[in-house]
């Protein structure tokens, strides 16, 4: 049994990508007399090594006596009603738990946590939480206002906070990094960021960001308002608070084949100091400017197999562009290809590693041309293989193949060559595990059918809506899954939700598996226009869709806009 490798979602303690170019500098920001405070950002997009980066910051720090690392992640407090308070306990805490046998710091800790827990005392309040079990006189004591110097003023904070940390004679820098900001919701943003900047912003303070800055960005505009107006204010006040700005460089492809070699390297190697030694080899080489990165291994006390580089190769530069890049997209994708392999040989299904590979890479880039070569008949899908690689490959005489994209000509080009191996067992394995169409099952009428669904004829397109609900359930299931195999292949999705809802409207049995098939494959391109499409279907599975994607950060802002449009009663 093939025993299967999966890559978590966790930041690697080890540098695969060569970010210790980014690292050094920001560590030399950290420790710059003139910098102090300052807030540093780590940009980078979804899945860009951002948790990784300030994992080999802090790991840097740690053993430095003279600095103090505290690592936040807003997104996971469990207290989301007074996140500012959260953050500035946080910092409280490690300080504490750092210098508590320091003379007074632990009265001194204790003032400023009192002085938020009447902070939160406010936020309870506000939010109903008390107000029954408080009399009159304590609930207009709570909302007194309270001069600087009183003990339980929260104005009084940011001076007192930077008298503690000027007393700690031996601490010269607390570096807080903060992590997943970007997934917060806007209110939790705006408020780690005000923490940052109101309170805790003091000399010694150096705060580290990593989060996709156009998120946040968003998140606060969401926060002001709606309009430009917001857009803009969002901009400047995150200008304002963040002094530094780093962007992670995104993969070019030999550094993408190269980590995706060191993953898959990682995986047949026991020796973790002979690993280490292929890691640093690969720095060597990067510093040098020696492509591919894991060239000359001969010296080395081990070596990945042949096949293994091979196979880095053939993926970097398989996979689109967007996922080549980006280093969480290419685990997501290894882990598949791992799960593939063991399936296929727990079905008996005999298919060489690169060969799964090669057709893994097919189904994610050009699903469309998967199907089609699904939907071939098993007796001419060899020809059809020989056709398409003979047109890749400029034979003479040999032209495209129909229903086969031209996109396909470098994949169809790379080894290994596909159309003298039996494929049929493993294409029927992973069609079923992608619900694609199989010849068998879609016959050519209903794929006429399902393509006029979403033709350039509104009219037409009434015709085969009504063509579709006189056939038999089974029938209409399977255009669905027809239309949404084309969905996730393609960037404008609006014509597809639209036929979606149209067989939700006549085939209420089918609604819920809809619903769930545009949130697995239509989710990030849905338009403003799809939002009043399913607002408007008056099917309760596809309006139910409205009010998450008025509630999903991960979508744009206008389409955000438009969901909570329609869903206000």
């Amino acid at each position: 049994m093939v025993q299967v490798t999966l890559w978590d979602d966790n930041p690697s303690a080890v540098d695969l990508l060569g970010f210790g170019a980014v690292v050094a500098p920001v560590l030399q920001a950290i420790g710059a007399p003139q910098l102090d405070p300052v807030t540093i950002g780590i940009h980078a997009p979804w899945g860009g090594g951002k948790s990784t980066v300030l994992g080999l910051i802090g790991g840097a720090l740690r053993e430095d006596p003279r600095y103090l690392v505290v690592r936040t992640d807003p997104w996971e407090y469990d207290d989301h009603g007074d996140v500012k308070g959260t953050v500035i306990a946080e910092v409280l805490g490690a300080l504490e738990a750092r210098f508590g046998e320091t003379a007074g710091l632990k009265e001194k800790t204790k003032g400023l946590l009192k002085r938020i827990s009447w902070a939160r005392v406010g936020v309870a309040l506000a939010n109903g939480a008390l107000t029954m079990q408080w009399d009159p006189d304590a609930l207009v004591s709570a909302f007194t206002p309270r001069a600087k110097e009183m003990p339980d003023s929260i104005t009084g904070f940011r001076d007192e906070f930077a008298g503690l940390l000027a007393s700690l004679s031996d601490l010269d820098r607390v570096v807080v990094l903060v992590d997943d900001l970007d997934r917060c919701l806007p209110e939790a943003v705006t408020a780690t960021l005000e923490a940052i900047k109101l309170f805790l912003s003091v000399p010694k303070m150096i705060f580290v960001i990593a989060a996709d800055q156009d998120m946040v960005r968003d998140a606060i505009a969401v926060s002001v308002d709606s309009a430009s107006r917001g857009d803009r204010f969002a901009a400047r006040y995150l200008e304002k608070i963040i002094q530094l700005p780093v962007s992670l460089p995104r993969l070019a492809p030999h550094e993408a084949e190269a980590y995706t070699a060191l993953l898959l390297a990682r995986a047949d190697c026991d020796d973790a100091a002979s690993f280490e030694a292929l890691v640093e080899h690969c720095g060597k080489r990067r510093l040098a400017h020696q492509v591919p990165l894991l060239g000359d291994l001969a010296d080395l006390p081990w070596q990945p197999d042949a096949g293994v580089l091979l196979m880095a190769a053939q993926f970097a530069q398989g996979l689109g562009a967007d996922k080549v890049s980006n280093p969480r997209e290419i685990k997501r994708f290894l882990n598949a290809f791992g799960i593939r392999r063991q399936i296929a040989e727990a079905r008996g299904i005999q298919v060489s590693p690169d060969v799964i590979g090669k057709l893994l890479l097919l189904e994610d880039r050009f699903r469309d041309d998967f199907d089609a070569l699904a939907a071939t008949p098993a007796a001419q899908r060899a020809d059809l293989l020989a056709a398409w690689e003979g047109w890749a490959l400029e034979t003479e005489g040999v032209s495209r193949p129909e229903r086969i994209s031209e996109t396909t000509k470098v994949w169809a080009a790379s080894e290994p060559h596909l159309a003298d191996i039996e494929l049929g067992p493993y294409i029927t394995l992973a069609a079923t595990l992608i619900s694609s169409s199989l010849g068998a099952e879609l016959s050519d009428e209903l794929a006429a059918l399902v393509g006029r669904l979403i033709g350039p004829s509104i009219a037409d397109r009434g015709l085969a809506q009504e063509a579709l609900a006189k056939r038999p359930m089974s029938d209409r299931r399977l255009a669905v899954n027809g239309l949404l195999g084309r969905a996730r292949r393609v960037e404008d999705v609006a014509d597809t939700i639209e036929a979606l809802i149209s067989i939700a409207k006549s085939s209420g049995e089918l609604a819920g598996e809809i619903a769930a098939g545009i949130r697995q494959d239509c989710w990030r391109r849905i338009d403003p226009g799809s939002v009043a499409g399913l607002a408007g279907s008056d099917v309760a599975a596809l309006v139910a869709l409205v009010q998450d994607i008025a509630n999903d950060e991960g979508l744009e802002a206008d389409v955000r806009q438009a969901a909570r449009q329609v869903a206000q009663p």
